[in-house]
């Protein structure tokens, strides 16, 4: 045991994220104008190419069914058009990957003031912070996002986006994506992971592979602290289980 507890303190560190941050380019590569908002994080623009703000995600609209819209959907995008006017003029900055999997052009979007509209859209509690693969801005989204979510601000005071803790878990629960909220109780290696366990009984499983992207997530001093794990939940040998593959997947909240 010993030695898998000096094992973590070498891997992994908690960072503490910055407050105030403003996820600022270096540069921005294409300059475009606005034709329409199609929803909290997607945009048309006027040569029509649909643009995904990368690295949050706003409740979905149910554009057949519209009563089955995600809570805080239409005020989402009702939000976004407040903010942005047709024939507007935005500027992107891309990451590393420059379309998702349906053609979607993925982009920071900035006004030509300079407001950042991922910003926008967590510090009024429009949408969550959620890393897809491009992660250039993520530990300045996810606090952003932490401070509307301690303060309750928007979508973050209605009961469909409170963590659920692991007693609260359904079958419903199972292979979706959910956050779980509890206090971290142990560490364990085993096989081909490193498991997180959360109130004793939720494990949070780090790929050995990926480790090394948690350098400054955990450590010892993560032991009896108030987490929140995401993920896709899945339930094996009688155990909640969710693999981590991001950093951002764990996150730690303020003691009581």
């Amino acid at each position: 045991m010993k030695t898998i507890f000096v094992m973590l303190i070498l891997l992994l560190s908690f960072t503490a994220i910055a407050g105030n941050s403003v996820c600022v380019p270096t540069q921005y590569d294409e300059t475009v104008k606005l034709k329409y908002v199609n929803d909290g994080d997607t945009i048309t623009l006027s040569d029509d190419r649909l643009v995904r703000l990368i690295g949050v995600d706003s409740p979905e609209i149910d554009h057949q069914y519209p009563e089955l819209s995600e809570p805080f959907a239409n005020q989402a995008r009702q939000f976004m058009q407040q903010h942005l006017t047709q024939g507007q003029t935005l500027h992107l900055a891309f990451d590393r990957r420059k379309l998702d999997p349906h053609g979607r052009t993925l982009a920071y979007v900035y006004t030509q003031s300079g407001q950042h509209l991922q910003e926008l859209l967590l510090s009024n509690g429009y949408a969550k912070a959620r890393v897809y693969q491009n992660d250039y801005f993520w530990q300045c989204l996810a606090n952003i996002e932490r401070q509307a979510r301690v303060q309750k601000v928007g979508l973050w005071g209605h009961p469909s986006y409170q963590a659920k803790r692991v007693d609260e878990l359904t079958r419903d629960d199972r292979n979706r994506w959910r956050e779980v909220r509890g206090v971290v109780t142990g560490f364990e290696r085993k096989g081909q992971h490193l498991w997180l366990i959360i109130d004793n009984k939720f494990y949070v499983g780090i790929p050995r592979e990926e480790s090394g992207k948690f350098s400054n997530i955990l450590t010892l001093n993560l032991l009896e602290s108030p987490v929140i794990v995401r993920g896709e939940l899945y339930y094996s040998y009688k155990k909640w289980q969710l693999i981590s593959y991001h950093p951002s997947q764990i996150s730690l909240q303020n003691k009581p």
